[in-house]
């Protein structure tokens, strides 16, 4: 046999006697080992250390260095990873004593059984593979544990005494003194979570379930709080009169919930100037409606253009038209503000949107005008006066509706229109554009339409491997190809569909047109991963996994092609239904992505325990990693914790090359984005995955 097949399970059997040495070589050699010998101890050392052996053989009783000793420094150098088989004679007792003592993992008795040795061998060496296995799993949870910041507690109810893990001190503060009962742990907590922290405890000390409980720790030297999660479940206990235990995990979330604070106003607002973004002037306008004080009055909704202003841009720089920008929102702020405003954000490059709270069309009017008459006076940027001139377009709710999208879309027409008119302001219409009221009934009619008549398609944006820049995968998106409105984005109809009940037909129909499609790349020698989105109805039905199945089974599409999107938020309406249909769609072969990840209210327990294979991070964060350390840091977590779990991570929203070189470096696997392509029909992405290359830098 070769010296050098290093394929085979390598033995080293170490001893003094060359008969014994060459009937082990021979005996074990034919049952496909490859075997490595050693005359003494100090050979037998050098020899494991050399070629790092899977198994030793090795004899007790040797000259110069024996096989107590040399078991030793094997386990010095190598702790217990590698069995050790210790030959010894059959009434030396007191030798299979010592040679345990020394770090054997087991003993066979001279002479030696050679069938037994076979057998003793064999089953060391699974039981070392095992236990090898059994490490790494250990040592990816124990890095994830410390990534997420988790640690463990026990209570048992009848002693009334909490126990902690030893990394308690460093995740809670080490000013912290452990509390070693309820009451010690109660008195820790804020006032005003006190009460509800001891009736989750008392729930399921006497009705058993889970607790999942968050709370308060006060501190007093940083004037502040930490903030506290603590999940858990009663163990199950055969014998009635043993004591009621609970177990479970708790977390340090103060630093991710002050990140997460960040996160949601820089999600909600603008960054320039502080104002509220369009997502949030929709909810604002919502909630003005939806608040009984204020469900009958009137509200002004207002789009605000600045005429001109990339004359400024182009005259002064682009640091003086933000500096522009700035000071017109803090005028615009001011003004609205003594005129009753519910919402005011900057909604476009140049566009501002404004909410006013009206009793009548004049009173609105006049509002209105008084508020962008602020911004007649010069603006002085870099010692220059400079003017803006505006153009505004406004609807009322009495007469245009409640909705805030209708309100705004008309709004940003009338503005167009008074652009073109010459005009300052223009209100609406009363009479809503029918381009733009989705959610009436002739769009319902329509929609009931489209999927007979086939005017639903796929287009897909590419995700490149960030190693190799390969592009290895797409993710399908839902187009409505309208023969009167054109193509229609998704946010305009899939909250219509779902509220028709209509999204799981469509749904079913993405899923055939997806595997058939990843089919046709697949025999065209294209191999692409294709994701599909599921919508809350589809993910909380009884009959996705019959769908996905009909869909590949239809298309004999190769199952580990298909990616199947779901959200944080929705995987955590219902965690454990949740894992258990992951599970069977992993089983099954499918891959499992979670969306938008990071800007949900997951736990990073459930993340260990969901059966995923891709983390996609939201472009919330990646839009701001080259400015912001926050951002950075969040997306560096993100990375490490999927590094850790073995998870594809997807960036989304990369656009600039700076945004994917710092993806690469923060150790994201693949990016999603405009600057790798937008979202394009099959043709277009057929060409583009066949002649793309790209070379950052």
């Amino acid at each position: 046999m070769s010296p050098t097949d290093t394929r085979l399970p390598t033995l080293l059997a170490v001893d003094d006697d060359p008969t014994t040495r060459k009937l082990v070589q021979a005996v074990l050699s034919k049952q496909g080992y490859r075997v490595l010998l050693a005359p003494d101890g100090q050979a037998g050392v050098e020899a494991f250390t050399a070629n790092r052996p899977d198994l030793i053989l090795m004899d007790v009783q040797m000259p110069g260095m024996n096989g107590f000793d040399a078991c030793g420094l094997v386990r010095q150098l190598d702790g217990d990873a590698t069995p050790i088989i210790m030959l010894t004679g059959s009434e030396d007792l007191e030798s299979i004593e010592r040679a345990f003592n020394a770090g054997a993992t087991d003993f066979i008795t001279k002479p030696i059984n050679f069938p037994l040795l076979a057998q003793r061998v064999r089953y060391a060496l699974r039981s070392s593979q095992l236990n090898r296995e059994l490490r790494g799993v250990r040592q990816r949870q124990a890095a994830a544990r410390r990534i997420a910041g988790l640690g463990f507690w026990d209570w048992n109810a009848e002693a009334n005494t909490l126990e902690w893990s030893d990394d308690a001190t460093d995740l809670l503060g080490d000013d912290l003194q452990l509390p070693t009962t309820l009451a010690d742990l109660l008195f820790l907590v804020h006032p005003a979570d006190r009460n509800r922290v001891g009736q989750a405890f008392q729930a399921v000390r006497e009705t058993g379930g889970k607790l999942d409980v968050e709370f308060r720790l006060p501190d007093g030297e940083a004037a502040g709080e930490r903030i506290i999660t603590m999940t858990g479940e009663r163990a199950e206990e055969d014998d009635p009169m043993q004591p009621v235990r609970v177990f479970g995990a708790f977390q340090n979330v103060t630093d991710s919930r002050h990140t997460q604070a960040m996160v949601d106003y820089l999600a909600l607002h603008d960054e320039l100037t502080g104002l509220a973004n369009r997502r949030l002037f929709v909810r604002q306008i919502r909630d003005f409606f939806a608040a009984p004080e204020t469900a009958q009055a009137g509200l002004l909704v207002g789009w605000i253009d600045l005429a001109r202003f990339n004359r400024v841009n182009e005259a002064l720089g682009e640091s003086s038209g933000d500096a522009l920008l700035a000071q017109v929102a803090q005028r615009l702020k001011s003004a609205s503000a003594s005129a009753g405003h519910v919402g005011l954000a900057r909604v476009g490059g140049d566009e501002f949107g404004l909410a006013l709270r009206c009793r009548s069309e004049a009173e609105a009017e006049d509002k209105l005008q008084r508020t962008l008459q602020a911004l007649d006076l010069p603006f002085v940027i870099n010692d220059q006066e400079v003017f803006v001139s505006v153009c505004a377009g406004w609807t009322l709710s009495m007469h245009h509706g409640q909705e805030p999208e209708p309100l705004i879309n008309q709004a940003m027409d009338a503005q167009q229109q008074a652009r073109s008119q010459g005009f300052k302001t223009l209100k609406a219409p009363q009479s809503a554009s029918p381009s733009r009221s989705f959610g009436s009934l002739d769009v319902e009619l329509d929609l009931r339409k489209a999927l007979q008549s086939q005017q639903f398609c796929l287009h897909y944006q590419p995700q490149m491997a960030l190693r190799g820049n390969r592009i290895v995968g797409v993710e399908s998106l839902l187009r409505w190809q309208h023969p009167v409105r054109g193509m229609v984005p998704p946010v305009q109809f899939i909250p219509v569909l779902e509220d028709m009940g209509l999204i799981h037909e469509v749904g079913a129909w993405v899923m055939g047109e997806a595997c058939r499609q990843a089919k046709v790349w697949s025999d065209a020698g294209m191999p692409l991963r294709v994701a599909i989105n599921l919508s809350p109805r589809q993910f909380m039905g009884n009959e996705l996994f019959g769908q996905i199945e009909a869909a590949v089974q239809a298309h004999q599409t190769p199952r580990h092609l298909v990616e199947l999107e779901i959200t944080e938020g929705l995987a955590m309406q219902d965690p454990d239904r949740a894992i258990e249909l992951l599970t069977r769609l992993r089983a099954a072969g499918y891959k499992v992505a979670i969306d938008d990840f990071g800007i949900g209210y997951s736990s990073l327990e459930y993340l260990l325990r969901f059966p995923i294979d891709t983390i996609k991070i939201d472009r919330a964060f990646v839009m701001r990693v080259t400015d912001t350390e926050t951002d950075r840091a969040v997306i560096r977590a993100i990375t490490a914790i999927a590094q850790s779990l073995q998870l594809t991570t997807i960036a989304e929203g990369v656009e600039t090359q700076r945004q994917c070189d710092f993806m690469e470096a923060l150790g994201a696997s693949e990016i999603q984005g405009y600057f790798i392509s937008k979202p394009l029909p099959e043709p277009a992405l057929t060409a583009l995955v066949r002649d793309f290359k790209h070379a950052p830098g």
